[in-house]
């Protein structure tokens, strides 16, 4: 039986329907049954039984385009692979040029699954998705700054007056809470990165918790949440924000050791 790919792409990139095709095309010659989609909606909106049919999702662009990818394979167990099109693409594995050898690879069994964790937030007891970078809390207006009570594991960390606040996991050190002057946290060390963005206190400092830990928030003005950078929401005072590990991972296919310092050195120079 063949085995499923999906090959998913940001149609906004240059050239990126047309090199869709050409991945199908080669997929389809090297024995793969190779599924296009082009439309974000239509990939969340993919059945279980599909799911289950599916070996892998290509996706074929930057990292926008592969956290797209992982929000909606995740649940489903589903690995993602990503062949860069982006400017960064640091959750990248390949090159277009190199799509052939992997697809051989992937036939031989020639790779291993990253199973990076992701984190889960519930907006006063609903959940708000997971995400695999970050969640971030911002202020609605310019002129604002963002105020909450945030505390970890029960105990109060004090009051936030900043621009934001970013609650990441490991794989997101590289992103976003690294720009805001968060640690850049090592492969194996699995943990909840806390990072206030642009704080206006010298005694707000960004904290490394447990990846067992409950990290939680009271927003004291109006501000949006987002995951990921995507489905923002608009947050009103009292609102109560629970961060926490998810019970689920995603799984990327990989063909060989990532040196994650390498990568900061090599993409983010």
């Amino acid at each position: 039986m063949k085995k499923t790919l999906i090959i998913y792409t940001n149609p906004k990139k240059p050239n990126a329907v047309s090199l869709m095709r050409e991945l199908c095309a080669a997929s389809e010659e090297a024995g793969f049954n190779a599924v296009p989609f082009a439309d974000e909606a239509l990939l969340a909106g993919i059945t279980g039984r599909q799911w289950a049919e599916t070996f892998c999702v290509v996706t074929l662009g930057g990292d926008g385009t592969i956290l797209r990818a992982v929000s909606a394979a995740a649940p489903h167990g589903v690995p993602v692979l990503g062949v860069n099109m982006g400017r960064i693409g640091f959750f990248s594995e390949i090159g277009a040029d190199e799509f052939g050898l992997a697809l051989r690879k992937l036939e031989r069994g020639e790779y291993a699954l990253e199973r990076p964790s992701m984190l889960t937030c519930l907006v006063n007891g609903e959940s708000f998705g997971e995400c695999l970078n970050d969640f971030s809390v911002h202020r609605e207006e310019l002129s604002s700054i963002t105020q909450l009570e945030l505390s970890v594991d029960g105990d109060a960390v004090g009051d936030v007056m900043a621009d934001g606040l970013i609650v990441a996991t490991p794989s997101g050190s590289t992103a976003y809470t690294m720009s805001a002057g968060g640690p850049v946290v090592a492969p194996k060390l699995d943990c909840i990165l806390v990072t206030p963005i642009c704080p206006h206190s010298l005694t707000v400092r960004p904290i490394v918790a447990s990846t067992e830990s409950v990290v939680e928030a009271r927003i004291k003005c109006v501000c949006r949440l987002s995951r990921d950078g995507q489905s923002a929401r608009i947050l009103e005072p009292g609102d109560r924000l629970v961060f926490r590990r998810s019970e689920r991972s995603a799984a990327f296919i990989r063909f060989e050791k990532r040196n994650v310092f390498r990568l900061i050195r090599e993409k983010l120079k």
